[in-house]
């Protein structure tokens, strides 16, 4: 892979499919976890109390949340307690709907399917990330595997390194730390230009001395469009 952009493509592509990974991970956790909550609970009708609100900061300023305080009665005895489920709809005196777990009564949850919505969120969110890194990591093995047929099947030339450019489609904290090299094809006769090609862009902040020299690039037998400048003889010098 070099010290080329394939590097930090390859190290976005692997972060994208972790993240990926990880979110599908917490939204089967979740969805496992709230699945067995409610095949080992039983269902009893409480009352709201009380519905306090509250505000409080956070990264994205003043945010409010609500504490839904709940009695209910199981077996005879009656328990307080808060759950973290809110509807706007809600009005103390109504009734709400709990599941517990029959011998810890005290743990409860209002409506423990809104997990299952999250795991959905998670499930969809992990998705795009990890469609999103396989698609750059596809890339770069394309680019690999285009490389690889040209070395073995395309048609070698020789080009002159005519200018050092710098790669700004690629930034790093602001910078553009990538360069390529542009070369061209001359006329034996003329010295007239008559192709030029773009190396991938590498992390070389000493290219210029390259210019004028010599540069070996493979041809796609079939598509002008698709070729290799290789750098690795002219980098050895």
């Amino acid at each position: 892979m070099k010290n080329n952009t394939n590097k930090p493509i390859f190290i976005l592509g692997a972060i994208f499919v972790g993240i990926g990974l990880g979110l599908v991970a917490i939204a089967f956790v979740v969805m496992t976890n709230s699945s067995r909550f409610i095949s080992e609970t039983l269902l009893v009708e409480g009352v709201i109390t009380n519905i306090e609100t509250e505000r409080y900061r956070s990264s994205n300023g003043t945010r409010t949340r609500h504490i839904v305080s709940v009695d209910y009665i199981v077996d005879g005895v009656k328990y307080e307690n808060t759950v973290n489920h809110y509807r706007y709809t809600m009005r103390i005196g109504d009734g709400i709907p709990l599941y517990y777990i029959p011998d810890q009564p005290w743990r409860i949850k209002a409506d423990p399917g809104n997990e299952n919505l999250a795991g959905i969120f998670f499930i969809g969110f992990g998705g795009i990330f990890f469609i999103a890194g396989l698609g750059f990591l596809n890339s770069i093995r394309k680019k690999i595997m285009l490389q690889k047929y040209l070395k073995q099947h395309g048609k070698t030339i020789y080009a002159e390194v005519i200018a050092v450019e710098r790669d700004t489609s690629v930034s790093v904290n602001g910078t553009h730390p990538y360069s390529f090299i542009k070369c061209a094809a001359k006329n034996t006769v003329t010295d007239e230009i008559t192709a030029t090609y773009n190396s991938w862009s590498i992390k070389n902040d000493y290219l210029l001395p390259y210019v004028g020299k010599q540069v070996k690039v493979y041809l796609h037998p079939a598509d002008s469009k698709k070729y290799y400048v290789d750098l690795d003889d002219l980098l050895k010098n």
